[in-house]
């Protein structure tokens, strides 16, 4: 056979969304009966494919999700079906393999989760059109050059080192969080400033035993990292006979660990209930219309007066359900406030809605103590236990969840103006997020105890400064008041996002150089991500759409809004990928149509 009459698609980034690209991929081929020879490459960083570094199989329990069980599935409900002989949920993948974290309301296992992506792939590869042949590349992508109709996909195979080329016709990027990751030398890299914690049991080996340690980040990835260094040297968590979670030190974690972060604030943790079915009332279909219509859209004034609305309906709903009474909507927002107003006057023990004590408590204050913080845990560890259909706080925090489907519908390709986006981008978004997609109340229970243990100190929680000590190689962590503690190692417990600075990993610059990519530009402002269109084709130097290419995830992060997540609807772009391959594998073969399943053969 003629090698040039194969079609050639790489996958680029092999973690869930680049499992979902191929899962789609192979249902619409197997569909449109395309009997044309295929190969579809894969290139992944490490062996861990569909897991991908997130959920990779080989980390250790205590590594949990943030998201309930019932929320985890790989297989999308709608035609074409994928090809797989079975397409298991979650929930019923771990019950027929007999798991005891198998509840719906459970957090499993990150590594589970990898185990059942892993077992996902592995069903549609057995069920492979005879055509389509599948090759793994173990390595890391470093460029990719247009040449004549192909692209030269550059790599570095992981076990050799050596530096290989594949040519594919067409590409999909699911490069995940590594798509904004910065390339570091090996000479600047050291024991004692760890810039990336994954794996685990690997990057976090050299903090030495009572040692002094300082984690940048106060989100799930520094709890990550705070539990890496306890549990994952050998401690214990053990409940006390009134059920009190207290931990067992084994002498081999640090002897003070510093967490600091720009607002000093926690992640809200969750009970894995789910979420209340109770509808939004002031994002109605009327009003998303209207706001879509009237582009470039305010976050401050038009936006966030509404999402201020929504918490404060959630919040007086419950907190009038406790009290066996009912909080009614009203189109005139000042009948609600003062329905609000007169259940004070009968119950004036009860919290009132205040906007800024649920989303920045301590805003006003400079520096934050350990004591203060420890209250506030303590606070968000009850109100989780009672929930969202219990807690009112719990309710209003809730709602973003139910909100950030129609934001992103708003906020993508440029719909909020640039400094609405900028200020969303730098603020708003880890806002929403620390709000409603915090971690399990068992972890934010294992941190209240570590606080109580002495080892996890909040005296620097706040804006904290840190300056490297070059002679030492120790780091100074001080705070507004001069207070000032010298520390043996600093870790970045944070995840690279898009920024203003523009492309900083190495792949995504060399793309841009080729002239495959450009930034793309809200107005003035430039978030750091690329120029995609409505279907994730990326828009070149010369400002042309080339429907060669797909993002889908992460890397379009900053051109659409909340990409980290499992989800298989969220800004999908792998679909319409599985369907622009198909009509371009026709148009090779001389055939002009459009792939429309509809007709179901081609």
């Amino acid at each position: 056979m003629d090698y040039d009459t194969i079609y050639k698609i790489g996958i680029i980034g092999f973690g869930p969304k680049g499992f979902y690209g191929f899962e789609r991929l192979i249902a619409y081929l197997n569909e449109a009966k395309i009997l044309k020879s295929i190969e579809v490459h894969i290139f992944n960083n490490t062996a861990f494919l569909a897991s991908g570094d997130v959920y990779r199989t080989d980390q250790p329990a205590y590594l949990i999700m943030n998201y309930a069980n019932r929320n985890i599935n790989s297989w999308v409900l709608k035609e074409p079906f994928s090809i797989a002989s079975s397409t298991p949920d979650f929930v019923t993948w771990l019950t027929a393999k007999g798991h005891a974290e198998a509840a719906a309301g459970k957090y499993a296992p990150r590594a589970l989760v990898g185990s059942y992506l892993a077992d996902c792939y592995q069903l549609v590869l057995e069920q492979l059109p005879k055509n389509v042949k599948v090759f793994t590349h173990i390595g890391k992508v470093t460029d990719m050059i247009k040449q004549n109709e192909n692209y030269q996909v550059f790599y570095t195979d992981r076990k050799s080192g050596e530096q290989d080329v594949i040519a594919c016709n067409n590409a999909l990027f699911t490069t995940g969080h590594h798509s904004f990751k910065s390339h570091k030398p090996e000479s600047v890299i050291s024991d004692h400033k760890i810039d990336f914690i994954y794996p685990t049991d690997q990057k976090l080996s050299p903090v030495t035993p009572q040692s002094l340690v300082a984690i940048k980040g106060f989100g799930l990835t520094a709890i990550d990292a705070i539990l890496a260094l306890t549990e994952g040297k050998g401690g214990t968590f053990k409940k006390n006979d009134k059920g009190i979670l207290k931990y067992i030190p084994s002498e081999k974690e640090p002897y003070k660990i510093y967490t600091f972060s720009r607002t000093g604030l926690p992640m809200v943790p969750r009970n894995g209930s789910p979420t209340l079915e109770t509808r939004l009332q002031f994002f109605t279909k009327e009003v998303v219309q209207d706001l879509k219509g009237n582009k470039p859209i305010s976050f401050n004034s038009t936006l966030l007066p509404i999402i201020q609305k929504e918490f404060y309906y959630a919040f007086y709903s419950v907190l009038f359900k406790n009290q066996g009474h009912q909080f009614y909507y009203d189109k005139d927002f000042t009948v609600m406030e003062n329905q609000a107003q007169y259940f004070h006057e009968d119950y004036p023990e009860t919290p009132v809605f205040n906007w800024e004590t649920i989303v920045n408590p301590f805003k006003d204050e400079p520096i934050l103590s350990s004591v203060v913080l420890q209250v506030y845990v303590e606070f968000l560890i009850d109100a989780a236990k009672l929930g969202e259909d219990k807690s009112p706080f719990m309710a209003a925090v809730a709602t973003w969840r139910k909100i950030s489907p129609i934001f992103n519908e708003l906020y993508s390709f440029g719909g909020l103006d640039a400094e609405s986006q900028k200020e969303f981008d730098t603020y708003y978004f880890g806002l929403f997020n620390r709000l409603s997609y915090g971690p399990p109340v068992k972890n934010m229970q294992k941190i209240l105890a570590l606080c109580k243990a002495g080892i996890l100190d909040f005296s620097y929680v706040k804006s904290a400064n840190v300056t490297q000590n070059s002679e030492n190689n120790n780091f100074t962590i001080q705070v507004e008041n001069g207070q000032a503690t010298e520390v043996n190692y600093l870790i970045n417990a944070t995840i690279a996002r898009a920024k203003e600075s523009g492309f900083e990993n190495e792949l995504y610059q060399n793309l841009s150089k080729n002239g495959l990519i450009r930034e793309f530009e809200n107005t003035n402002y430039m978030p750091g991500c690329l120029e995609i269109n409505d279907k994730g084709n990326p828009v070149s130097g010369t400002g042309i759409v080339n429907k060669d290419i797909t993002f889908y995830g992460t890397p379009t992060e900053g051109i659409t809004c909340d990409n980290d997540t499992l989800s298989r609807t969220r800004n999908d772009f792998a679909t319409d990928w599985a369907k622009e391959t198909c009509t371009a594998i026709l148009k090779r073969d001389g055939r002009t149509e459009n792939y429309d399943r509809t007709e179901n053969v081609l």
